[in-house]
Formats: structure tokens, sequence, C-alpha cells
């Protein structure tokens, strides 16, 4: 049987699992299932390999959020300690040198460096220092850790790690703000319900504000819930120190920044940097946007970035790092190796470039160049 026909089978399989009703999730749910089908297809057919000769560019930065042992019990929120070392094994049978984002630059400019990796982690996750950390050191891996300011202050809407509380919880779940009732009988119908939501918010900060009442309806702490997972400034600091570790800006309020004014985007940028450079007492170069899409930062925002001062800021958008990327340092791709569970095939494909040539239908190689 075909890898085709054995991907069709499953993709239908999963989407019985999934109590997902009403077309737009339905269509929702079916163009990621069959982006993740053709992915799973382009690496395990070989295409991947053949499409690295355009889309594969001198280096790749990986993006990671939380590392912890219990993945499902998180909601596959983050991904394993397995994973992480799968990766670095992974960059170091490319030869792919693991290098800081100072280093990326310098190398981007030089045509004769090698090729390398940039590790990057968002939102200053305490497990960034008890899991990751010594995976890292075993391969003698720099790694650079984003924190928006509201985390380490514990005044930052952390709405996800809400969801994620209330959806442990129990097995039928209200939300208000959607008029929807999620019943959560098992793992694939939380995953599939916190999918959902996600979709449903977007871009939209009002829509993720408007989940307070729900949150406070089941007496779940936003503040207390970052307090248990993020670091605060005596960790911050002291992990700082560590030689393998660059710590960089990720906003103050780690919100969406398209939907603030000219005045409140750039102060939510550079408030985040002359906090970090005061609590750590060194410059602060490197910045990543908490949500890094197209429609999420642009121009504008990349402007701001580097009005601040930053001199690198990194998107979620999919693609490599090539020597273009110079001319708008400040709107760099990054690719996503810190979701639950992904496979050899999804990690070749962010490895090869692949992966960017199926999210732009083998468009433009260089991303955020505008």
């Amino acid at each position: 049987m075909s890898y085709f026909i054995q991907n069709l089978r499953r993709f239908a399989g999963e989407l019985l699992e999934d109590p997902i009703g009403g077309p737009a999730r339905v269509a929702a749910a079916l163009k990621v299932k069959w982006k993740t089908g053709l992915e799973q297809a382009l690496g395990s057919s070989g295409m991947g390999r053949r499409l690295a000769a355009r889309y594969r560019g001198r280096g790749v930065v990986l993006m990671f959020h939380e590392i912890h042992d219990d993945v499902e019990g998180n909601l596959r929120m983050g991904c394993s300690p397995e994973q992480l070392r799968m990766v670095l094994a992974a960059l170091r049978a490319e030869s792919r040198d693991i290098v800081t984002p100072d280093e990326a630059v310098k190398r981007l400019a030089d045509p004769q460096a090698g090729d390398f990796a940039v590790l990057t982690f968002d939102d200053g996750y305490r497990d960034n220092r008890t899991m990751a950390l010594p995976i890292l050191e075993e391969f003698s891996a720099p790694m650079t850790m984003f924190v928006p300011t509201g985390m380490v202050t514990r005044e930052v809407y952390a709405w996800w790690l809400g969801l994620r509380a209330l959806f442990q919880r129990g097995d039928e779940v209200e939300i208000e703000a959607m008029e929807r009732r999620f019943t959560l009988a098992d793992a694939p119908s939380r995953n599939a319900a916190l999918r959902q939501i996600g979709l449903w918010i977007g871009t939209d900060r009002a829509r993720a504000e408007a989940l307070n009442p729900t949150f406070a309806r089941h007496a779940i702490s936003i503040p207390a819930l970052v307090d248990k997972v993020a670091m605060d400034e005596r960790e911050i600091r002291s992990f700082a120190d560590h030689p393998l570790v660059t710590i960089g800006g990720h906003t103050t309020t780690h919100t969406f920044l398209s939907g603030l004014d000219d005045a409140a985007a750039y102060r939510d940028i550079n408030d985040n940097k002359l906090y970090l450079e005061n609590l750590l007492d060194r410059p602060v170069r490197h910045f990543a946007y908490p949500y890094g899409t197209e429609g999420a930062c642009g121009k504008r925002e990349a402007e701001y970035v580097k009005a601040a001062g930053f001199e690198t800021g990194f998107t979620t958008r999919s693609g490599h790092l090539f020597p273009a990327h110079l001319s708008t340092p400040c709107l760099m791709p990054r690719e996503d190796a810190g979701f639950a569970h992904m496979s050899n095939s999804q990690l070749a494909n962010r490895l090869s470039g692949a992966r960017r040539a199926l999210v732009t239908k083998f468009g433009d190689p260089v991303a955020g160049l505008r």
C-alpha cells in the first residue's frame, strides 16, 4: 500500500476521533491534518531532500517553548526532553554548528562560513533550565531564551496556561465567549478543543481577554499558573550567567503587537528591552515576536524592534536564513521544532527547508522580506 493511501486512511481515522463540529471547524482541522499528511509524505518519499537545493539556507532557527516529561498531561503544550535530544542529534548528524544569534549574523555575511542552527526558547519557562539545559550541556549547544517582562513579574495574561488548567480539570467545559460547550472525554477531544479555541482567538486580543469570566468562574488564577512554570528575576539572572545562555527580548505583555497603536507597540517592545538590561546589567540585542505570523507582525513592528536597539527580530514564519535576510534582520524566520510529537519526517523537512516549500505552495524560499 502506498504511503499516500496509508496517510489518507490515518487522516480519516483521526478525524473520526476528534469531536469537531461545524463546517468552519471541520475545514480548519482538515487543513491542518492535510498539511501534516503532506509533510509526512515529503519526508518519507525523499522529495524533501530534492527541495533542499532551493529552500535550504545557510542556517535555520529552531523554536521551542516548554520542555517537560508529561507531554500528554500538559495537553501537548511543549515537547519532551527526548524530542529535544532528537533535534540536537539530527543537527550534529548534518554537521550543522549550533551557534548564538550573534554568530549567526556573522556567518550570513561570510560566504566561507559553515552551515549553522540557532536554538531559541520562548517565554522564560523554568523547565528550560531544569530539563533543557542539561541536554544542551551534553551537546555544548548554546541557546537563546526570549523573555517577556510579564512572565517574570507575573503580570502577563497567559491565557493559554489558563485554558490548559481549565481543560485538565473536568470532562465538560463551557466557554461563554464562544457560546460553546466542549465535551472532553479523552486526550484527542481536549487537544481538538484547544485547537478550536486557538483558531477562534487568532490574533484578536479582545477574544483572548473574553476568556477571563470563564477563568474566574473556575477559580483559575493566571498569576499563580505563571508563577508555577516561569522563572522569576533571581532565576533569570542566574540562568543568564551560564556560558551557553543568551537572553533576548519578547515584549512586555506578550501581546499581539499588530493590534496595538504605534505608541503602545513601540513601548511594549522598548520597555521590555530596558527591563531586561536593567535586570541583567548587560546589553540585550536579540528579540522574538510573541506572535510572529504575517498577521501579527510586519514591517511596522520590525521598525520598532530596530528603533528600540535590537539587532535581530525573529518571527514564527517558516523558512531558513539566507544572506538576503541581512537586509531585514528584524524579520528573520523560525521553524517550530518544539511541538509534540514531531516525527523524524517533520524534523527532516524543517532542516532541509522543505516545510517552507509546503506552507508557501513552493513560493519564495526567503521569508520575511516584506
